[in-house]
């Protein structure tokens, strides 16, 4: 529905139950990983959450009654990569979703709610975040900006709303939850398909929008004694985390 740069590089952060340890996958949040090559082309298998018959990318847009960015302050979203980019998102012009980054084409690519305002996005966003010597603001016409459903900070204040509530999905099988930048989502991962249709009911009685949250089979989450945290993400490809 919303297509976006490799997941490999897209996934901020994908929080698991076991406790005290955060999987992260962007490249640049982590600090040492080791990725085995995957054996096939990424596909994503994730299932896009459709509350209502008949989701579009023209149906409505709405968010949680209390939104968690309203809290934020730009000393304190720092100290975390994903409150720092709701922090942004509600700075940037344009509604700021992901990027500049390089896509799978190996363009540099701008995921905004509205990308004529490319330029003032790229000026604020050198002027707001962490430098970025990559994609300075002197070279705007280097980079390409897409439309995206919903900015970042909308995607965080969601995925506030539906961790706070997780202690209700009970007999879901979830495994771990992120906002993954690269489709402009919130993705769940459920440990079994058997459980697929409890998590499924479980977002909808959370009144969830169309185009925001896709469940993946991610099968189970192992702790090894060797290189810690070992997941499955996407085609079968591993990640692990010291």
């Amino acid at each position: 529905m919303h297509p976006g740069p490799n997941i490999s590089v897209g996934l901020t952060s994908f929080r698991t139950l076991v406790p005290n340890l955060l999987i992260c996958l962007a490249a640049s949040a982590c600090g040492h990983h080791h990725v085995n090559p995957p054996v096939e082309p990424y596909r994503d298998r994730a299932i896009w959450i459709e509350p209502t018959s008949g989701c579009t990318d023209a149906s409505p847009k709405f968010l949680p009654k209390f939104r968690a960015s309203d809290t934020l302050s730009g000393a304190n979203a720092k100290l975390h990569a994903d409150q720092l980019s709701a922090w942004l998102a509600r700075r940037v012009p344009g509604g700021w979703a992901y990027g500049p980054s390089i896509d799978g084409s190996n363009h540099a690519t701008l995921w905004l709610r509205d990308p004529s305002q490319k330029r003032a996005a790229i000026a604020a966003l050198d002027s707001l975040a962490p430098p970025n010597q990559l994609f300075p603001a002197t070279r705007p016409d280097s980079v390409v900006a897409l439309p995206a459903r919903w900015d970042y900070a909308e995607l965080y204040d969601w995925m506030e709303y539906l961790q706070g509530a997780l202690g209700g999905a009970r007999g879901s099988g979830v495994n771990g939850w992120g906002i993954d930048t690269s489709h402009n989502r919130i993705l769940f991962g459920v440990e079994t398909r058997e459980t697929l249709p409890t998590m499924v009911s479980w977002l909808v009685g959370k009144g969830i929008p169309c185009g925001l949250v896709a469940v993946e089979v991610t099968g189970p989450i192992r702790v090894s004694q060797t290189v810690g945290l070992e997941v499955e993400v996407g085609s079968g490809e591993k990640v692990f985390t010291r």
